[in-house]
């Protein structure tokens, strides 16, 4: 069916006009033009055309002007009803055709109302291959309110692993004429039927959107809730058709409608069949869709209606199918993002894909923003939000404002729904304003995070969630009845209308959405503190929040209090958080602190400018003492990057990456975790980010670099980071950042660089580069399968040889099974055989038992002998027992017996007692033996945590082992150890031990421990240090330290660099002072006559590269100063 305009033809024109260009809809693609429905309707609809009533041309003009009133009433979104007041003016129109997304839909209805949380995790797990094993169901379980019971969770599990179908095609099917559409309030429900409509009185452009069945039809939309008036209870749909026709244009003449209804040529959709809210009035309805239905048996019918309170009874029965609407996914809402900024911001395309690009990161990086994203009312709301403010820091707004629209908008203002019940109590009902229901929402929060589940349960019980109500009308001054009778319809108005609570079962309510409890929590503490005057600033922060800092649950709230307090109680509380940071060892509070002040609005001010600054302080001593803490970092990443190029502690964070962050390399691996640590944590995308990822001296910092740069150039730089890529896949002297850019290119251009990849496969001199190049060849494994053949054999290295091996197993096991015996039985590399070994278990599992036990034996090395005694244990704990016994003795290797003792349990130090491990402490022969037993005393988790508090031995003996064991390292495990009994207590012993511990190792970490710590004890010991310490790596240390902690030491460096008696620390300062005062003329003069200078030839050429890259450096951040409009130097002094 074709649709559009006339253009003054005939009856026997060919075509019709296309629409007019801003006529709104989606197009489909149906040839059917309008002569063609007017020969189809005189064939299918005889009576019609014998009356005479209608000709060829009045059906046309009847169908163009239908097409023309669907457009002008449902083409547009009514962006007023979703918009904060705050934001109220003029809107870039959207079009529902330009941004619809269909979400997609599950067979049948959802089995109970499990907690949204729980109901997503079972969803996620099932999508995902049930990870997460029998201790995740556990969990699960676990997590149950009171009504919920493990059956609940079985039937929601085997929902969630029912397939998601695209919407069209469910509609379109041929078993699906008739069909229901379940869906959550918001879900899309109303949006579907109108996009239905739009997509049908569309002219057609080629663009194959509706399966076949649903094209060349007409589309009716019938609004349920206008039904249920007095005049048409006992009138006929049909009737109530006719009537849209002739007063609104949102129908057809009767003799088409008729004529097609009868000829299949339909598609009706009944909207909301649960805004009919007397249930034996729904139930009539439901019977009269039923029986309209069988009146018009080869039409499509289509009722929608929400989850809640819908009877499947009749409808069922009458032959109609269930789906229900899911939540959209990110790929799902990534597209809405693209599609809605596009449309809003007309005439800046580079704004447009930066607010969606926005959008959808918020989603990666808040739980409870990605949990709201799924619903397209509250995405929209997002996307109107994030237009002018930044998510996930202004998320506070969005749920203010989801709150208000559902509890105060979604009924009244859009669907225009009186409250149900008694007059008498629909009358208290209506005089509820939006301000009164959040006032008693923040009041159920209340109680929910002061009951029996506290705030990680959200639920309350049936009685205390009437109790509240009932309170909270008394304050109305309202007859006793009466407030009873309007808070039993006051819970259902919320659960069944306002999508706010979810009935669990068993009298126990919760909030449909954990973000919308977490909100409410928080702005009752809020208002409690700054309304109610409940506590004191410091009984806020002392008793409320910081006790609270930890516990998963709070987490959310505890950020969204913070984004509501004024500066100055904001600070307070940011300031306690980081004095517990360096009274402990709990690291993860310092990330906490910078999520906390991202909450804060106005930090250029002297009272946040100082919190700021203290905050970076914290988080770069933690990382300078643990590099690998980064890992812990990982949910404050996105509150480092949102502060903006001018904050203070951005350039602060910058200066200590560029003097001594880069430089600490413990822990680095090629690859591993550690990669996005630092400067991935900066706002990406900047050219410094460039100069580092090529001329950053170590391999690790040029790996962050590059990280930095993909997660900061994602589509506008797209031949600059190829070129880079390319480029460092080759030319770097480290195997990381190598095999980093490998990775890359493979994921983002894969095609272009298959030879790259084959190349490199070969030709890298780096095991771990060839590594990534043979896995990344995977994607073409037929091409790849003579490579990875002769690499299996001929790498010089195990490593890549063993990945060949596997690589070729898993795509062709039985043509590989011979080549893997040989190598797990004869190869000369004991690494070999061990790969070939691990690789034989993975895909023969049924035999892999005897071939344990064999190599166990017979292999003459104990690296596959061991492996071979491990996966035994793991395997078949019982039936190895024998074999490990009688290995432990009889194997030619002395460390056999201590693996078979730790294999079986017998020689853990983590699950040894507290004596044996005070033994092994002090009396243990070898060095790493004593420094695992303080270990494991202080990194389980102990029953008896008392005698673990009060062993009066135990600090005394940490002291003791500090200072007077003969070896370095079980020292300097003491060292670390010492922070479990008050780091504050410590701090004279590690300025001590900083200063007079025989070996450089315990010295450095003992300075490291200060910075964790005491920051303004180890600035005078790195002073000390930084000239008199033996060790040149500790020396230079001390001054990069000195250098971060007093950013106007350049000269005192310079100094430093000429006259330090080793090499090491002249290049290092040299590399040191050109990247943190890369602008600073008198220090790269000092720097390039070093290069000319110094001694060393070695440090001469390091202090040439040196001072290039800080020229690079300088010119790159005058660029990216550029770029951002200016404001001053961020780094670089």
């Amino acid at each position: 069916m074709r649709w559009g305009r006339r253009r003054g033809r005939g009856p026997g024109a060919s075509e019709t006009g296309r629409a007019s260009a801003d006529g709104g809809g989606i197009a489909n693609s149906g040839v059917l033009h309008v002569e063609q429905l007017v020969v189809r309707l005189a064939a299918d609809a005889p009576g019609a055309a014998a009356d005479g009533a209608l000709t060829p041309e009045a059906v046309r003009d009847a169908l163009a002007a239908y097409a023309r009133r669907v457009r002008e009433t449902y083409a547009r979104l009514d962006m007023e009803v979703l918009t904060p007041l705050s934001d109220q003016g003029e809107h870039q129109p959207i079009e529902l055709r330009k941004v619809f997304v269909p979400p997609g839909v599950r067979e049948g209805a959802p089995p109970s109302t499990l907690p949204r949380e729980l109901a997503r995790r079972i969803a996620e797990r099932e999508a995902y291959g049930a990870r997460g094993g029998s201790g995740r169901a556990e969990g699960e379980r676990a997590a149950l309110p009171p009504g919920l019971y493990p059956e609940h969770v079985e039937r929601a599990r085997e929902f969630a692993e029912r397939p998601v179908e695209p919407l069209w095609r469910v509609l379109g099917a041929e078993h699906h004429r008739r069909l229901v559409v379940l869906g959550d309030p918001g879900a899309g429900k109303s949006t579907l039927g109108r996009a239905l409509l739009l997509r049908l009185t569309r002219e057609a452009d080629g663009r194959p959107e509706l399966p076949e069945a649903l094209r060349e039809r007409l589309p009716l939309l019938v609004e349920l809730r206008r039904c249920a008036e007095e005049r048409w209870r006992e009138a006929t749909f049909e009737d109530f058709l006719d009537h849209l026709h002739s007063t609104e244009g949102l129908s057809v003449p009767p003799p088409v409608s008729r004529g097609l209804l009868r000829a299949g040529r339909a598609v009706v959709v009944f909207d909301g069949l649960d805004e009919i809210f007397d249930p034996a009035d729904r139930t009539r309805t439901a019977q009269r869709i039923a029986a309209f239905a069988s009146r018009y048996p080869d039409s499509r019918v289509v009722v929608t209606s929400r989850i809640v309170g819908y009877q499947q009874g009749a409808l069922t029965a009458a032959g109609f199918t269930h789906y229900t609407l899911q939540d959209l996914t990110g790929m799902q809402i990534a597209e809405f993002a693209r599609r809605w900024y596009r449309l809003a911001c007309p005439e800046d395309p580079g704004l447009a894909a930066r607010l969606a690009d926005g959008l959808t990161d918020a989603l990666s990086h808040s739980r409870a923003v990605r949990e709201l994203a799924g619903n397209p009312l509250l995405l929209t709301i997002l996307a109107i939000i994030g237009r002018r403010r930044t998510l996930p820091r202004d998320r506070q707004g969005v749920y203010e404002h989801a709150v208000t629209v559902l509890v105060a908008h979604l009924d009244q203002d859009v669907k225009h729904l009186a409250p149900a019940g008694r007059p008498e109590v629909r009358e208290v009902l209506e005089s509820l304003d939006a301000r009164d229901l959040l006032e008693l929402l923040r009041l159920l929060a209340r109680h929910m995070q002061n009951g029996e589940g506290g705030i990680a349960g959200n639920f309350l019980h049936a009685d205390e969630l009437a109790a509240v109500i009932r309170e909270f009308l008394a304050g109305f001054q309202l007859p006793e009845v009466r407030v009873r009778a309007t808070a039993t319809a006051l819970v259902n108005q919320l659960r069944e209308r306002n999508f706010i609570l979810s009935y669990y079962g068993g009298g126990v309510y919760g909030f449909v959405h954990r973000a919308f409890l977490e909100y409410l929590a928080a702005s009752d503490i809020a208002h409690r503190y700054k309304e109610e005057r409940e506590w004191s600033p410091e009984e806020l922060t002392g008793q409320v929040l910081v006790p609270r800092v930890g516990e998963e649950a709070w987490e959310e709230v505890l950020l969204l209090v913070t984004g509501q307090l004024n500066q100055h109680d904001a600070a307070l509380f940011v300031d306690r958080l980081l004095a517990r940071f360096r009274a402990t060892d709990e690291d993860d509070v310092v990330g906490f602190a910078l999520r906390a002040l991202a909450e804060v609005r106005k930090l250029g001010t002297p009272v946040m400018t100082r919190c700021g600054e203290a905050v970076v302080d914290a988080l770069t001593d933690h990382l300078t003492h643990w590099p690998l803490g980064v890992e812990a970092l990982d949910k404050a990443r996105p509150a480092l990057r949102s502060f903006g190029d001018q904050w203070v502690g951005g350039r602060r964070f910058l200066h200590w990456v560029l003097v001594l962050g880069q430089f600490l390399t413990d822990g680095y691996v090629p690859g591993g975790p550690s990669s996005r640590s630092l400067l991935s944590a900066l706002r990406p995308g900047t050219a410094s980010h460039l100069v580092l990822a090529r001329h950053a001296p170590e391999p690790k910092a040029r790996e962050e670099a590059l990280w930095a740069v993909v997660e900061g150039w994602p589509t506008r730089a797209g031949d600059t980071l190829r070129a880079l890529l390319r480029e460092r896949a080759v030319a770097d002297p480290a195997p990381g950042p190598r095999a980093f850019s490998l990775t890359w290119l493979a994921q983002r251009w894969p095609e272009e660089h298959r030879e790259l990849f084959q190349e490199r496969a070969t030709d890298d001199p780096a095991p771990f580069t060839r590594h990534v190049a043979l896995r990344e060849l995977a994607r073409w494994p037929d091409a790849a399968r003579p490579l990875w053949a002769e690499r299996a054999v001929a790498d010089p290295d195990p490593a890549p040889r063993g990945t060949a091996l596997r690589l070729l197993a898993a795509a062709w096991p039985r043509e590989t099974r011979e080549l893997v015996l040989d190598q797990l039985t004869s190869d000369p590399d004991p690494r070999v055989r061990a790969n070939a070994l691990e690789t034989f278990i993975h895909h023969w599992p049924d035999e892999a038992r005897g071939r344990l036990e064999e190599r166990a034996v017979a292999d003459d090395d104990p690296v596959p002998r061991h492996l071979a005694l491990a996966w035994l244990t793991q395997r078949w704990p019982g039936e190895a027992r024998g074999l490990l016994e009688e290995r432990a003795v009889a194997d030619p290797d002395p460390g056999t017996g201590s693996l078979v003792r730790h294999l079986l349990g017998e020689q853990d130090p983590a699950g040894a007692s507290l004596d044996a491990l005070r033994r092994l402490a002090v009396s243990a022969p070898d060095a790493n033996e004593r420094a695992l037993a303080l270990d494991a005393y202080f990194l389980e988790d102990r029953d008896d945590e008392s005698e673990k508090a009060s062993g009066p031995d135990w600090h005394a003996l940490l002291r003791a082992r500090a200072v007077e064991d003969p070896d370095w390292a079980p020292r300097e495990t003491a060292l670390e150890c010492l922070v479990e009994y008050g780091p504050l207590e410590a701090c004279a012993l590690w300025r001590e031990r900083a200063v007079h511990d025989p070996h450089h190792r315990p010295r450095a970490t003992a300075l490291k421990l200060l910075v964790r710590h005491r920051p303004d004890l180890a600035l005078a010991v790195a002073r000390e240090r930084a000239v008199n310490d033996p060790h040149p790596d500790n020396r230079l240390f001390a001054l990069r330290r000195w250098a971060v902690a007093e950013p106007e030491s350049g000269a005192a460096l310079v100094a430093r660099m000429r006259d330090d008696e080793d090499g090491t620390v002249r290049a290092g300062l040299a590399w040191s002072l050109a990247f943190g005062w890369c602008r600073d003329e008198e220090v790269l003069d000092a720097v390039r006559a070093l290069s000319v200078d110094d001694p060393d030839d070695q440090v001469r050429a390091q202090a040439a590269a040196a001072l290039a890259a800080g020229e690079a450096l300088a010119a790159a951040l005058a660029a990216d100063e550029s770029e951002a409009g200016g404001g001053g130097a961020r780094d670089g002094r």
